[in-house]
């Protein structure tokens, strides 16, 4: 396995500070989220000298990754511009970054499950068929509506395999009280990143290892699936500026994550 962190967890830190903390700490990979102190990736990927295809050479020259472009394109919301979504693969592409994420998001109100995964399965599918001719695949993650790897299946059952796969968010099939073995026979053949976090059991975000969700347990379940991607420590700094600041959580998580793979006897 191969470690990276979120862009998200350092909100405030500009090009050189991501990849020196990278190189510094052993992080192979990088998920962008988060740039300029914003969300909108196209917009200041856009402003940055040679545009995104400069952006991805800064990183290639470092010898850094990037390993997910995490998008916050929602498939379940009618109102969804596959257009957009399209033009947000695209950019992937232009990154070098493998995958895009997206959300499954929540069930609309007055709609049933069902209906609302069907929709969302025809959006994944349409996408993932114009990211594999960019050489990009399309990554549901464990989330919203669909944290549970049931949840997942079950819309990947009808999505199909054609550009698209999975993002094992570790923390949000557990909080949903799915067991780490059912979520992997469920998801692990399709999972192709993972996010991990922990938090105590009323919600607040700790430092690896400090809260109360079975990191080893789930970390030794991909072990045994053979996953041999990233694992992402995914800091939400820009949306909890409370929480610790990414000079400790980034290094921390490097400690942590690289004691843990030695005890499972992962590489």
């Amino acid at each position: 396995m191969k470690l990276a962190f979120s862009t998200l967890g350092c909100p405030n830190w500009d090009l050189e500070q991501i990849l020196s903390a990278a190189r510094t700490h052993g992080y192979g990979g990088v998920e962008l989220r988060f740039y300029d102190g914003s969300f909108d990736l196209p917009a200041k990927l856009a402003e940055f000298p040679g545009g995104p295809e400069g952006f991805a050479r800064r990183f290639s020259e470092a010898g850094v990754e990037i390993c997910v472009h995490g998008s916050s394109v929602v498939l379940s919301k009618p109102e969804t511009d596959l257009g957009e979504a399209e033009r947000m693969i695209d950019l992937t592409a232009q990154l070098n970054a493998p995958y895009m994420r997206v959300f499954g998001g929540q069930v609309p109100e007055g709609e049933s499950r069902e209906a609302c995964r069907t929709r969302a399965a025809e959006k994944l599918a349409r996408l993932g068929r114009y990211a594999v001719e960019r050489d990009v695949r399309v990554l549901l993650e464990t989330h919203d509506a669909f944290s549970t790897g049931e949840a997942v299946a079950q819309l990947m059952a009808e999505a199909g395999d054609m550009g698209t796969g999975v993002i094992w968010d570790l923390r949000h099939p557990y909080a949903s009280g799915e067991a780490p073995a059912r979520t992997a026979e469920l998801i692990g053949g399709r999972t192709y990143h993972a996010h991990i976090k922990d938090e105590r059991a009323d919600g607040t975000m700790t430092l690896l290892g400090e809260g109360d969700v079975p990191l080893r347990e789930l970390l030794g379940k991909l072990r045994d699936l053979g996953f041999g991607g990233y694992v992402s420590f995914e800091w939400e700094k820009a949306w909890h500026p409370e929480i610790a600041d990414p000079e400790i959580a980034i290094p921390h998580a490097a400690r942590y994550l690289k004691g843990v793979f030695a005890e499972l006897g992962i590489a």
